[in-house]
This record gives C-alpha cells, sequence and structure tokens, in this order.
C-alpha cells in the first residue's frame, strides 16, 4: 500500500447532525450534490454551509442562482438567525445568473462564460466553498443529453481546478426522481450526493436526509429525520454506534422520602427515569416533586409539558403541597409548554435540546414523551425518544419522562414508545379497587444498579405533599385506603383484646404467686416454730439425761457407802 496517498479532506458545514453523519463534513475541493423535492431544504442546506464556513471556519462563499432571483434569497435567508453573512462581499457573494426561455430556447450553449465571470469573483473575494442553486434549470434549455453530461463534468472539473469545495443544488420529485433523468448525470460525477425528502405522515411534515454516495470515506448511509429551525437545519442522528454515557454513583432525591428510601437512596444521576401509568395516577405530581426537590437543592431543571399550560401545572402542584413558582421566577425551574399534534418528534426533540442547553439544566422532565406516538410514526416516535434520552445521558442530565400506558388495560404494564426496556428506573403507578374506592399505588418495576423494594405501595396525596403509606406488614393480599385502615383498626382492636388478656393471666399468675409466698411466709414461720419447740425438745431431753445421771451417781454413791458399812462389821 502506498504510504503517500493522502485520504479525502473535509469541509464542515457546521450543521448539527450532518457533520457527524457525514465523519467531518463534505468533501473538501469536491462536488456535492444536494436533491430533493419542493420545500425539501435544499437552498437552505446551500446557504447555510456558505454561511457558517464563513463565519466559522474562514472559508468566503458564493451562491449562484439559476432559478430564484438572487435578493430573494438574501431576503429569504435573512428569516433565520444567522449571524452577518450577507453584509459583507468578504464572507457570502451572491451572484444571479438566472436565464430566459428567450435567450436560450432552442440553442445549444455551454458554461464557459459563466465559469469565467465566477472565476474572477472567486480570485476577488477569495472563496473557498461555490453553491449552484438550481442548475437543473439551467440544464433544462439543453435537449442533447450529451451535451448536459458535458456541461456536468465541465462543471465538475471547474470546481476540482480551482480547488474550490462546490455544491449543487437539484429538483427531485416528491417520490425521490429526478425530474429528467437527464439529470441523473449529477448523482454519477458528484463525490456525495445528500438527498432530502419532505413528506406527509398523517397530517404532520416529516423531512428526512440520506447521504447515499460519499467517495473515499465511510459514512452512515441512513435516512435521519431533520428538522430546519430560526438556526437553520439541525439533523437527528439518532443514537450513536458506540454509547459514551456518563455513569455516576451520586445520588438525587425522588422528591419523596419514602421512595427515597425504597430505592435505597433516590435515582443515580445521570440516569433516566420512567413514570408510568394510567390518567390520573399522579404522574405529573411525581416529577413536580423530583422538580421542586432538585430546585432545593440548587439545581436547575427544565420542565417540559405538553399540550398543559406551564402556570396550570404549577397552580396545580400547588395543591398537593408542591410550590414551584418561587424557583420559577428565581430561573432555577425553566417551564417549557409545547403543542403535542401539528409537529415531527423531531421537531419536539430538537426544541428540546436547545431549551436544555441554553438552560444550563442539570435535570430534565418530559410530561408525558408518550406524546411522541401521536405522530402515527411509531419508529419515529421511539427514534425520538432514544434520541432524547442518549442527549441527556451523554450529557450527565437526570431525564425524568411520564408516559400513559400501551393499552386501556391498567394491569398491562407496557408503554407505547417502548421505552421501558432501555430506562435504567422504571416506577409504575397504577389504581387498586378495594371497599368500593379506588386507591393510588406505586411500585418499583426495576432499578438498575441499586437495591429496590419490590412492595407495592399506596401512594397519598393531600396538602402536605405526596408521600407512600408505610410498609403493610399484614399478611395476604396488600390492602390500600379504607379497607386497609378496617383491617389495621380490626388488627389493632384484636392486639388489644390479646394483651387485656396477657395481662389478665400475668395478673392471676401474680396472685397465685402471691399467695403461694403467703403460704411460703407461713410456713417459715411454721418452720421456726418447730424449730424452737425442736430446741426446747432437745433442752428438756439433755435435762432430763442430766438429771438421770446425776440419779444414777447419786444411788451409787449411797449404795457403795452401805457396802463399806456392812463389812466394818
Amino acid at each position: 500500500m502506498n504510504q503517500n496517498i493522502t485520504r479525502i479532506q473535509k469541509t464542515p458545514t457546521g450543521m448539527r447532525g450532518f457533520d457527524e453523519i457525514t465523519e467531518g463534513g463534505l468533501p473538501k475541493n469536491r462536488v456535492t450534490v444536494v436533491m430533493g423535492g419542493p420545500g425539501a431544504g435544499k437552498t437552505v442546506f446551500a446557504l447555510q454551509t456558505l454561511v457558517n464556513g464563513a463565519l466559522d471556519y474562514d472559508e468566503p462563499g458564493i451562491l449562484v442562482a439559476f432559478e430564484e432571483n438572487a435578493e430573494h434569497i438574501k431576503m429569504n435567508a435573512a428569516g433565520f438567525a444567522w449571524p452577518g453573512g450577507f453584509e459583507s462581499p468578504d464572507e457570502v457573494t451572491f451572484m444571479d445568473a438566472q436565464l430566459r426561455n428567450t435567450v436560450l430556447d432552442g440553442t445549444d450553449f455551454d458554461l464557459q462564460g459563466l465559469l469565467a465571470i465566477l472565476s474572477a469573483q472567486v480570485e476577488e473575494t477569495g472563496a473557498r466553498r461555490v453553491v449552484f442553486d438550481g442548475i437543473d434549470v439551467l440544464l433544462g434549455f439543453l435537449d442533447n443529453p450529451l451535451a448536459v453530461r458535458r456541461e456536468v463534468f465541465r462543471l465538475r472539473d471547474w470546481v476540482l481546478q480551482n480547488g474550490i469545495s462546490g455544491v449543487i443544488t437539484a429538483k427531485t420529485n416528491p417520490q425521490g426522481a429526478e425530474i429528467d433523468p437527464h439529470y441523473d448525470q449529477l448523482q454519477f460525477m458528484a463525490d456525495c450526493v445528500v438527498q432530502l425528502s419532505h413528506n406527509l405522515v398523517g397530517h404532520t411534515a416529516m423531512r428526512g436526509m440520506r447521504v447515499s454516495k460519499y467517495r473515499g470515506t465511510s459514512h452512515s448511509s441512513n435516512e435521519f429525520p431533520f428538522t430546519i429551525t430560526s438556526g437553520g437545519i439541525d439533523v437527528a442522528v439518532g443514537s450513536r454506534f458506540e454509547i459514551d454515557h456518563q455513569v455516576s454513583t451520586e445520588r438525587v432525591s425522588t422528591g419523596v422520602d419514602r421512595l427515597d428510601a425504597m430505592m435505597d437512596g433516590g435515582y443515580f444521576r445521570g440516569t433516566s427515569v420512567l413514570i408510568s401509568g394510567a390518567p390520573g395516577t399522579a404522574k405529573t405530581t411525581l416529577a413536580g416533586a423530583f422538580t421542586r426537590k432538585a430546585a432545593q437543592n440548587g439545581e436547575r431543571t427544565l420542565y417540559v409539558s405538553f399540550d398543559e399550560d406551564a402556570n396550570q401545572i404549577v397552580r396545580n402542584l400547588q395543591s398537593v403541597g408542591l410550590d414551584l413558582e418561587p424557583f420559577v421566577t428565581e430561573g432555577v425551574i425553566d417551564m417549557l409548554s409545547l403543542r403535542a399534534r401539528g409537529y415531527s418528534p423531531e421537531t419536539h426533540v430538537v426544541e428540546i435540546i436547545n431549551a436544555a442547553q441554553d438552560h444550563g439544566a442539570e435535570n430534565l422532565v418530559i410530561d408525558p414523551i408518550s406524546v411522541f406516538t401521536h405522530f402515527g410514526d411509531t419508529q419515529a416516535a421511539e427514534d425520538a425518544a432514544l434520541r432524547l434520552i442518549d442527549f441527556a445521558k451523554s450529557a450527565g442530565i437526570t431525564i425524568v419522562s411520564t408516559t400513559l400506558l400501551a393499552t386501556k388495560s391498567p394491569e398491562i404494564e407496557a408503554t407505547p414508545v417502548g421505552l421501558s426496556t432501555i430506562a435504567d428506573t422504571w416506577l409504575h403507578l397504577s389504581y387498586q379497587k378495594q371497599g368500593g374506592e379506588r386507591n393510588r399505588a406505586l411500585s418499583v418495576i426495576k432499578s438498575r444498579g441499586m437495591k429496590h423494594s419490590n412492595q407495592v405501595r399506596e401512594l397519598l396525596l393531600d396538602d402536605d405533599g405526596v408521600t407512600l403509606a408505610p410498609v403493610y406488614t399484614g399478611g395476604g393480599e396488600v390492602l390500600m385506603g379504607t379497607l386497609r385502615w378496617e383491617k389495621e383498626q380490626r388488627e389493632k382492636a384484636e392486639a388489644a383484646r390479646q394483651v387485656e388478656e396477657l395481662e389478665l393471666e400475668k395478673q392471676n399468675e401474680r396472685l397465685a404467686l402471691d399467695e403461694i409466698d403467703m403460704k411460703l411466709e407461713a410456713l417459715r414461720h411454721e418452720q421456726q416454730r418447730r424449730k424452737s419447740e425442736l430446741e426446747k425438745l432437745d433442752e428438756r431431753q439433755r435435762k432430763q439425761r442430766e438429771r438421770r445421771e446425776h440419779f444414777v451417781q447419786e444411788l451409787a454413791r449411797r449404795r457403795g457407802h452401805t457396802r463399806r458399812d456392812k463389812a466394818d462389821e
């Protein structure tokens, strides 16, 4: 292999997402063709490349307009939030190359004269990027396919000889095919081909971008959604092939003390949390508790709500003791309210990401993320949700999303955008119907990397805030609400009765012991008396023995004296 071969160089467009999927931008000093139907964004793509090149990469540019009046293009571009760009000829120059049917009708021509003028303009301005906008209009005047081919390659040769990065825009029909088959020479000639689409899915517009060809380099050939905002084109690159998320062992509070205890301290920072449940199960309340606690800790949070005004959310949360208003006023919490319908999921994602970056958010709440499914394209909804989560986790932002259930049956714990499989923590809220009551219940279905309780807990809302009922320690089915209260009262009464019975038994035993003690005391007295009597008896016996011994001695003495008397006689 020749080590002296130079790899293809690239020139960045500065277009968010596009430079990532092309791994650097457009081919430098080569030709790129941008194709698309009406309203697909071809001219915007070209303009954004010129403006960013001039302002960010010190590469002035020229736009050669073959179809639309150059001044009109300039006026249209002024509607974007691009700084400068068109005020100084040292940055972006417009060249009007419109032709009329009366000039070229039935006449063969070439681009030599135009390219000569353009060469002088390049030398004067130092342009390094040139856009040929709508050149297919000019080529349409040529009836001979060989003439079209000749001029296409003449244009390419001029770009290569002058060391210019060239971009050519061309029209396609709504199905993506060239309007004139003669123009297929553009795709074969170009080093890079970018195809733009603009279709309706249901009643919502959806834009797509695909790099179908890129010589000499690797690139993603998938189609990516993109949006056109005030800042220009933003390409939704989706999740990257390699995962590079920030991982932390730091805990962030859920905003509910007993839920923190259930989860061994709270959520991991920078993870994705999913709160699922039927309408009215307090999903927004849990999200609000998390938001308020984060604000109390000085953390900036972006709270995104769909189809509900931010002021209404703040008011409603105040009814359960969660006051976000002071933090909204201080700017710690940024409330962003969007309409769910009428916009593609990617439009929402771009809006949310931009708002999060502008706010410097450390936490992100999406309430609910399941609105993406209103778009009607399940894959687009899932891709948008994944992109949002990937953005948050890559930036170390803790993202809490609420979602409705995928079915009308609350017993089926499934989410409509399939996020339950990739969420790090999944809290599920449900209703428990018992004893004529509907009570809210919370369970931790999963929480990666941490110990967590597996018990279903009752979720309680009141003026003082949101909390969980104490751990249910009764046997059998977990009861909630009045049934739990009734059972606990019965258990308390039964426990009190058992305590009373035990106390009575203990009292009886104490009385029996007292009686035994009294008997023992009497026996001790009797024992002492008998011991005393025994001692008296012993004393009497001793005295009797002494008297007997004295009597015997006296008797012996007396008898002994009588014998002596007889012997003397």
